[in-house]
């Protein structure tokens, strides 16, 4: 199984994103592309788009969270028609109940409300995946984000095999503490990192992105990126035998 992921930055070099996934070989064969960031160009979703430029047997869904500077701007995926039972549904995660933050992110948040975020949730009885992108503001504020597609992961029948795939918004080292905590929050779930071994997926070569697998996760699995500028972030994929 091949799985990329990749924030278009609201389409607004559309035409480069169609390019490489016609083009690029990296593309070809894929079965799911999960979209961070997509829009609406001349009244058609931008997944809609990828997904025909992607060739034929490509189903899509994509859900808008928020306007962003009067764009719309929400996460989509396109997958192998067959793969998923029913029509894919979003998981909210702004007003999360019970999040507690330290003083300074409170005041930091009031100062620079959070934007509005959601995943994008498929499955399957073998297959469940989440598109997920988290805030650019706050730390606690990320890590419960991403808790709150882990708790939904645990509300959910058992599936096969689970992949949780998106921007997660880690601007700093990778070694700082919010990417240890999303990482040990991964493991406790019993997420396996994909890609971990990458160093950069955005242009200010910092590590934003990220794909993890829970379930029947083969023992060898490969990650890499694609230098394509279509957007600020770089496409990021994994492959399961």
């Amino acid at each position: 199984m091949r799985v990329c992921t990749w924030n278009i930055l609201l389409g607004l070099r559309l035409e480069k994103v169609i390019s490489a996934v016609r083009t690029a070989p990296d593309f070809h064969g894929l079965d799911l592309l999960a979209l961070q960031e997509a829009s609406m160009h001349d009244g058609r979703p931008d997944a809609a788009a990828v997904a025909q430029a992607m060739g034929g047997g490509y189903d899509w869904f994509q859900a808008t969270a928020q306007l962003f500077r009067g764009r719309e701007q929400g996460n989509a995926l396109i997958w192998r028609r067959g793969l998923f039972d029913s029509a894919p549904q979003t998981v909210s995660l702004s007003d999360l109940p019970g999040l507690r933050l330290g003083r300074v992110e409170r005041t930091l948040l009031r100062a620079i409300p959070p934007q509005r975020r959601i995943a994008v949730r498929a499955e399957s009885a073998a297959l469940r995946v989440y598109v997920m992108h988290l805030d650019v503001i706050g730390f606690a504020h990320k890590l419960e984000q991403f808790r709150a597609i882990v708790a939904d992961m645990a509300s959910r029948p058992a599936s096969r095999l689970t992949l949780v795939a998106g921007d997660l918004n880690t601007f700093g080292p990778p070694r700082l503490q919010l990417w240890r905590k999303i990482r040990a929050a991964a493991h406790d779930a019993g997420l396996v990192e994909l890609t971990r071994g990458l160093r950069r997926t955005h242009w200010t070569a910092q590590k934003l992105d990220a794909i993890y697998a829970g379930g029947a996760v083969p023992a060898t699995h490969r990650a890499w990126t694609l230098n394509v500028r279509a957007s600020d972030h770089l496409p990021v994929f994994a492959e399961l035998p």
